[in-house]
């Protein structure tokens, strides 16, 4: 009839080719979709496997939490100095920050730490009347490491930690804990 328009659907093998292109492009649409969906699962899953607690977990972190040249990490920030100064110097400088030395907290830490740092840096851990204590005014737990050298600050190498004298110069970290 004038007027009165409708599509003409044509027959052959080219129709049900372009009709089964066409299903099939919001199946894969539909498969992106949920591949996008599960590998964002997986890495907030292996965020939350690999925090140190389940209270650590708060959805994925984002990218944008620390500051430029800073390092991610658990729920921390961390800051490698290029400069050198003795271990009161450095905590000093981490201080006037709102952060402190270094204060490793599990072996996934460690881990980390031991190989994001070059050149030894010191830690937030020193010696009073022969035993051990962080920064933060816990007691170090043997199970966790043990500290090489004799001396009385602690630093970071690559087989652990060790113990000079505090007022020797090193490269130092400090960590900016997020709320």
């Amino acid at each position: 009839a004038p007027g009165s328009w409708s599509p003409q659907v044509p027959a052959g093998p080219r129709a049900h080719w372009a009709a089964g292109l066409f299903s099939n492009i919001w199946f894969w649409r539909g498969v992106a979709g949920l591949l996008a969906v599960a590998t964002v699962l997986i890495l907030c899953i292996q965020f939350a496997v690999n925090s140190s607690s389940e209270k650590d977990f708060a959805g994925c972190p984002s990218l944008e939490l620390c500051p430029a040249d800073w390092l991610y990490f658990q729920r921390k920030c961390y800051y490698l100095s290029e400069s050198e100064a003795s271990w009161n110097s450095s905590q000093n400088f981490c201080s006037l920050h709102n952060a402190s030395l270094l204060v490793i907290e599990n072996h996934q830490e460690l881990n980390f730490t031991v190989k994001i740092t070059k050149q030894d840096p010191w830690i937030g851990l020193y010696k009073r009347n022969e035993e051990f204590f962080w920064i933060n005014g816990n007691a170090l737990d043997n199970k966790l490491l043990e500290v090489k050298g004799s001396g009385n600050c602690a630093y970071l190498e690559s087989k652990g930690v060790s113990a000079s004298g505090c007022s020797l110069t090193r490269k130092w970290q400090h960590p900016v804990l997020l709320n």
